[in-house]
């Protein structure tokens, strides 16, 4: 860690402190000794109120809003934090990285991101931002305190709400560009697949030219991107540049079997992956193969998927997937295609509701119900608000009944439902 004269402090930046190797903090109740606390207002708190708080706890300094009070050395004034970061942040990669690569869609940006890192660094240097650090708040703090100047930078861009995707590429300068899929994810915001659709491909307006990578099948994609000239194709249509065949599961592994390019492939993934997963997979595999970037099938085969998404739990009794991360209608469908694949004595599903779909979420889930009702030989709904019914379905009202269903089951049992319905959280603190 640099140490700071007293009389150095005026002179320090952002940028600065970025080179120093400070880390930033934006929860004043993680703050460690020498950390940067980074004070952002929020819907529901504003962290200017803690700023002292992160002093007592070691901080080093604050960034903070021009109208704070304090005017102490350790205070770093700026005319909007969150702004002040992605900028910083943003020049730090442009300036730096060779390639830069920017991944959107409605699921499988995290495992598309892990799966490139994987390939490409075996042989380039490469960054990608962290965990599920996706925002205009993650992503300039995993920046800031992760990149070290390493030639490709991937930058994983959620959005939730009508320009999300605008105000994070007016930052970036991308060479490349994926859009994994488009789905019914943040519907309640967007309004329809369509709205979802054009706000994806708002990413296209970093690219200035460069490498589009998007999936085939999702249609209400298609006027978005049919004028984009530098694009490479992924999907389940033949017609696409790159597409899955199909795939299989055996003890530990998934063999998957696409062809790209006009060229057969077969590749060894460890464990078991979801379709989803598999096309994510099969879009880092079209980027690399068409940049030559080239594939080592041990750096393949040795893959980890992000934890609580078709996570495999193998028991003396049965097989769980945890698959608790998050859920939309499409990922469910995904998770069902797969478990039909896995041989097992029988089949069981628990689920919760999916989250941000708007008016229409029991008619989506009775659709997910009705399709579960043709795989599984029986499904659980944990549902601790009693807001949901359902024909031939077991409703869970106490989130601890679910522990004694995956002692006392054999076979396959699938977990799945929106984060924030509990399901990830209990088999976050079961291990």
């Amino acid at each position: 860690m640099y140490r700071l004269l007293k009389k150095e402090y005026e002179k320090m930046t952002l940028e600065q402190l970025f080179e120093r190797k400070y880390y930033f903090q934006i929860d004043s109740r993680k703050i460690k000794k020498n950390d940067v606390f980074v004070a952002l207002k929020g819907e529901n708190t504003d962290g200017h109120r803690y700023v002292e708080d992160a002093f007592k706890k070691g901080a080093s300094f604050a960034v903070v809003e021009a109208g704070y009070p304090d005017n102490s050395e350790k205070i770093i004034k700026v005319p909007n934090v969150q702004e002040k970061l992605l900028s910083v942040s943003s020049k730090i990669v442009n300036q730096n990285a060779k390639m830069k690569i920017g991944i959107t869609g409605s699921t499988g940006k995290t495992t598309t991101k892990v799966c490139l890192k994987n390939i490409i660094e075996s042989n380039i240097s490469t960054f990608a931002t962290e965990k599920n650090y996706n925002t205009e708040i993650g992503i300039p703090i995993s920046i800031l305190n992760n990149y070290s100047n390493e030639e490709v930078a991937i930058i994983e861009m959620g959005i939730q709400k009508k320009g999300d995707m605008e105000n994070l590429t007016k930052f970036f300068n991308l060479d490349v560009a994926f859009i994994t899929n488009i789905g019914t994810s943040h519907l309640e915001f967007l309004k329809s697949k369509e709205g979802i659709a054009e706000e994806k491909s708002k990413i296209i307006t970093a690219l200035n030219g460069g490498l589009l990578v998007y999936n085939s099948d999702s249609i209400e994609l298609q006027k978005f991107v049919k004028s984009y000239k530098n694009k490479i194709s992924f999907g389940q249509k033949v017609n696409s540049d790159a597409y899955l065949i199909d795939y299989e599961y055996f003890e530990d592994t998934t063999k998957v079997h696409f062809k790209t390019f006009g060229k057969d492939g077969l590749l060894t993934l460890k464990s078991y992956w979801s379709k989803g997963q598999i096309l994510d997979f099969l879009a880092a595999v079209t980027f690399s193969i068409f940049t030559k970037i080239p594939i080592d099938p041990f750096v393949i085969s040795e893959i980890k998927l992000p934890e609580s998404r078709f996570e495999l739990i193998k028991n003396e009794n049965n097989i769980i997937i945890n698959d608790s991360y998050n859920a939309s209608e499409e990922s469910f469908f995904s998770a069902f295609e797969s478990v039909e694949k896995i041989q097992a004595t029988s089949k069981i599903l628990i689920m919760s509701e999916i989250k941000e779909i708007g008016q229409d979420d029991k008619i989506v889930l009775n659709r997910v119900i009705e399709k579960a009702k043709e795989i599984f030989d029986e499904i659980y709904f944990y549902d601790k608000e009693d807001k949901y019914s359902f024909d031939d379905v077991i409703k869970i009202k106490e989130i601890k009944k679910i522990e004694k269903i995956l002692n006392s089951s054999k076979g396959v049992i699938l977990i799945k439902g929106s984060n924030s319905t509990g399901l990830y959280k209990f088999m976050q603190e079961r291990g």
